[in-house]
């Protein structure tokens, strides 16, 4: 059986926890009712829906089998990102120059729709809208990033591409000899922007439901029923918004994606010259690696940092010796790091990288398989799912048929394969010019 990534015990980051604002009621569903419309997945994808379609008129009921962001929306990164995983030239590709030039645009405009939500309803979320650094771990990384560059001056966004001095003195290091810098992007407190959500949402009339599990969905009588241990909801139409923590709600779906676990920690707080030091705009830093190789400074001057571990199976600590050595050498000034918090959640990968929009039966929607780009691209797939629910045509993404992945009990180990694989190009990366 495909290995599903049920065995979360922690909570969300307590880091993000205090910051966060209260969750807005959510009392477990109790007794049968009827809706017109039931969202599954009270996290970036299911908030958004809920939100947009209660603001467009519907009644909504959300189900959420655990808390408010318990998932993979409350242990997210916190980078707010105009991209997709996949380069500009391979959208155009799959999807043809009208079509993939859509999808950029669309996907380009993801932050300003976060930071949108998060100004008109003042969630409290720590957003930081500085731009987002982008840099070169090798040349075959910065003959990327030129290219990525170059595509955006030439539309005409706020794409720059840095040399290694402009580098040392925005990253607080002498690491890369290049980067872009990209203002449209961002960063956040993703528990408190998901529980933010929740709270827009409740205020124009959703219901939302936690500790309640869906146990199953079938059509009768014109209407959907979904199925709880505490009751059933009847309703219109239906989105299923649980992304890497699906189960086999629907035939195919959860085989739809491969779950792999991320890591993150965050230190104690640095002393101010430490602070100031690093990352003195307040960007957010990725480089170019294959895997996630990210780093922040918190309002607090806690240094948050990606991790590197076991990619499936039973919760396992990472090899926080690695993260600790990468660091160190990004920022030697660090003599040691005071790792206090550390943390795992699953994302969802697809084959090509490029999120998932279905519409399974009429009525019956599902997104999911953000590819480690979750906040951006699950808040707008949450809007473009209300309004197809709602009876529109408009979607950021491409209404793709469902197919499950060959050879799916065997993905995990494939995904684990595939991590070696990717250690290993990146190092020669840097090694090979």
């Amino acid at each position: 059986m495909t290995y599903m990534p049920t065995s979360d015990r922690a909570a969300p980051p307590a880091v993000y926890a205090r910051a966060a604002p209260d969750a807005p009621l959510s009392p477990p569903l109790d007794g049968p009712r009827r809706v017109e419309a039931a969202v599954i997945g009270a996290g970036f994808t299911g908030l958004s829906a809920a939100l947009h379609l209660a603001e467009a008129g519907a009644d909504v009921a959300v189900l959420e089998a655990k808390e408010i962001g318990w998932g993979a929306s409350g242990r997210a990164f916190g980078q707010v990102v105009p991209y997709l995983k996949i380069t500009e030239a391979a959208i155009l590709r799959q999807y043809g120059p009208d079509r993939g030039a859509a999808v950029i645009d669309a996907v380009a405009s993801g932050p300003d729709l976060v930071f949108g939500l998060i100004e008109r309803h003042r969630i409290e979320c720590w957003p930081v809208r500085t731009g987002l650094i982008f840099a070169a771990h090798a040349p075959a990384g910065q003959r990327a990033l030129e290219r990525r560059a170059e595509f955006w001056q030439q539309r005409g966004a706020p794409v720059e591409l840095l040399d290694a001095g402009r580098c040392a003195e925005a990253i607080g290091s002498s690491m890369y000899q290049a980067a872009t810098i990209d203002q449209r992007g961002g960063h956040i407190n993703p528990f408190a922007y998901v529980r933010g959500l929740a709270r827009a949402a409740a205020a124009a009339g959703v219901a939302i439901h936690a500790h309640t599990p869906v146990d199953d969905i079938s059509r009768g009588d014109g209407s959907w029923r979904v199925g709880t241990a505490r009751g059933e909801i009847t309703a219109e139409c239906v989105i299923i918004a649980t992304n890497a923590y699906t189960t086999a709600l629907w035939p195919g779906l959860r085989e739809s994606v491969v779950p792999v676990r991320g890591y993150g920690c965050v230190s104690a707080p640095l002393s101010d010259n430490l602070r100031h030091s690093l990352l003195p705009g307040r960007q957010s830093l990725s480089d170019t690696r294959r895997l996630v190789s990210a780093v922040r400074m918190l309002p607090d001057g806690r240094l948050h940092a990606s991790a590197r571990g076991p990619l499936g199976g039973p919760e396992r600590p990472a090899d926080w010796r690695l993260v600790d050595d990468r660091v160190r050498r990004l920022f030697p000034q660090l003599d040691r790091v005071p790792w206090e918090e550390r943390w795992t959640g699953f994302i969802a990968m697809t084959a090509d990288h490029v999120p998932r929009l279905h519409e399974l039966a009429p009525g019956l929607f599902a997104g999911l398989g953000y590819n480690g780009r979750g906040i951006a691209a699950a808040t707008m797939m949450g809007r473009d799912l209300a309004r197809l629910a709602g009876g529109g045509i408009e979607a950021a993404f491409p209404r793709v048929e469902l197919r499950p992945l060959p050879l799916a009990p065997l993905l995990p180990a494939i995904a684990r394969g595939m991590a070696g694989l990717y250690r290993a190009r990146d190092w020669l990366d840097q090694v090979m010019p």
